[in-house]
């Protein structure tokens, strides 16, 4: 549970998670503090192993209580993955209680490849389509899970809303200059090893072009053995996990952030890690181009790409992209994300997502 000490009558609303941890890859913590702090709605955090096991119909409509507003589901699910239960679990709910039910779909791998040859998940497909029928309002984090949904359901009214920073927003903001050279790798236990190995190059090319002393290695721990001889003169400090308040002040106090999003192409906006490089003014600095330009992200504007090219720019021309990948992420902030599920669980809440 997110709140256990709620009062009495507190308005609250249900959100089904995959998993509840301290590092979560989607920062449900982060969200149901921001829709807490921004609309006075609590959220009780459920997992999916959790609800999966609650077998009794009647246990699981006690959930909706009359103080619940309704039910936000993260949805994360892959082809591998076939969640018939989901399905008799929402069913249940829809047939014993009357509540309102959004899903957000985080990812949505929907095929998979055999001898070469990719095909469709059909009974992963049949499964989710009965599911996201059953939602009142569907949210995705890019515009390419938003087509894919769109197309699966035929609901056109399927909203696209980029993840937000999970490890803050900072208000004051110090320009490039002012701050020391160094780097951060951010990334999950996955992607960030690959920057030491695949992409080491790739990173010495983005240390020298930003004039690099220190690099911040934040997250999981990976070997970094791979790294000795390779960045004379650049001292890389692994740092572990850290409490979301040392990231952020680690962030504040670098000049880029380096990061390996080259196995989800077209997905930019959802990677919690890059929209933490914009919220804290930081040149984010990718391994690969992301052809992510349908979310507003742009190579070259919004990021840049750890190649030749980046050693031809300025500080000036540096400053203009974290100063645009600043602006960009204040169109989806914690507020304004936090306002837009609260004003549909709550019509005394006012959005104001993309004023």
């Amino acid at each position: 549970m997110f709140d256990t000490t709620k009062p009495i009558n507190q308005k609250q609303i249900i959100q089904i998670v995959p998993f509840i941890s301290h590092d979560g890859d989607f920062g449900y913590l982060a969200l149901a503090e921001a829709i807490s702090s921004e609309t006075g709605i609590v959220s009780r955090l459920i997992d999916y192993q959790s609800l999966k096991n609650m077998d009794d119909p009647s246990v699981l409509s006690s959930l909706i209580t009359p103080d619940c507003l309704g039910v936000l589901l993260h949805y994360n699910f892959r082809h591998y993955d076939v969640p018939d239960w989901l399905l008799r679990v929402l069913q249940n709910l829809t047939k014993t209680r009357d509540f309102k039910l959004i899903i957000l779909v985080h990812e949505f791998k929907a095929t998979y490849t055999r001898k070469g040859i990719t095909l469709p998940a059909f009974r992963f497909l049949l499964i989710s389509y009965q599911i996201l029928r059953l939602a009142d309002s569907i949210v995705t984090t890019t515009s390419r899970i938003k087509n894919t949904v769109s197309r699966l359901t035929g609901k056109t009214e399927v909203i696209c809303l980029p993840s937000f920073s999970t490890v803050g927003e900072p208000q004051c903001i110090l320009p490039l200059k002012e701050r020391p050279p160094y780097l951060i790798v951010f990334g999950s236990k996955h992607t960030r090893p690959l920057v030491y190995t695949k992409f080491s190059k790739n990173l010495l090319k983005a240390c020298r072009a930003l004039g690099i002393e220190r690099i911040y290695d934040v997250g999981y721990p990976c070997d970094l053995s791979t790294t000795e001889g390779q960045f004379k003169g650049i001292e890389i400090i692994p740092m572990g996990f850290q409490p979301r308040q040392v990231v952020s002040e680690l962030m504040l106090t670098s000049r880029g952030g380096f990061l390996d999003y080259s196995r989800f192409p077209r997905d930019l906006g959802k990677s919690s890690i890059f929209a933490a490089y914009a919220a804290h003014g930081l040149v984010p600095v990718l391994t690969e181009y992301n052809p992510s330009e349908a979310d507003g992200v742009e190579n070259n504007k919004h990021y840049l790409v750890a190649d030749e090219n980046l050693s031809s720019l300025g500080l000036s021309q540096l400053q203009q992209i974290a100063d645009n990948a600043h602006r960009w992420y204040q169109d989806h902030n914690s507020i304004k994300v936090a306002k837009f599920y609260g004003s549909y669980f709550n019509p005394e809440v006012k959005p104001d997502f993309g004023n």
